[in-house]
């Protein structure tokens, strides 16, 4: 017989209504209040993680752009019309200062260690050693320094 993973997945009703919660005495309003807060603020993180990841992979959106497709599939899961965000509207405003919050909770769980290692202290070692000419050395410098500049300037405009 083969088990996969779908097959596990499912629980019983019994199994539903003895979770462990119950168990601790959490009665089934509370807990049924606490598994929506996790949803939403699992969606949450969810939509920072996108945004933070579209700014270290050099393919940068604005925070309007994936609140909006984030909004978009939160229609569409829960079958309801899909929606134009104002992007004027207080929910908005609310949306996005707890997509930027919850960017900088990322960041502080991943220790700010989210760089990536350029190669400009090793292009001189490097070339030097192979005996390149130093003309392909100072272009090497400068592609390298090109590259940084410019990876630099997106995330910042983004940032604004």
């Amino acid at each position: 017989m083969i088990c996969t993973a779908i097959d596990t997945f499912y629980v019983t009703d019994e199994e539903l209504w003895n979770s462990p919660s119950r168990r601790d005495g959490i009665d089934e309003a509370t807990e049924m209040t606490l598994r929506i807060y996790d949803l939403v603020c699992t969606q949450r993180v969810a939509a920072s993680c996108v945004w933070l990841a579209s700014k270290l992979e050099g393919s940068p959106r604005k925070a309007r752009q994936v609140l909006i497709v984030f909004h978009r599939m939160e229609c569409r899961r829960e079958n309801l019309p899909i929606e134009h965000v104002d992007t004027y509207s207080k929910k908005y405003v609310d949306l996005k200062a707890d997509l930027i919050r919850t960017e900088r909770h990322l960041f502080k769980e991943m220790g700010f260690i989210c760089h990536v290692e350029h190669p400009h202290k090793f292009i001189s070692n490097y070339l030097a050693t192979l005996g390149t000419p130093p003309e392909l050395r100072q272009e090497a410098w400068n592609l390298a320094n090109d590259r940084a500049k410019s990876r630099a300037k997106r995330i910042i405009h983004l940032e604004k």
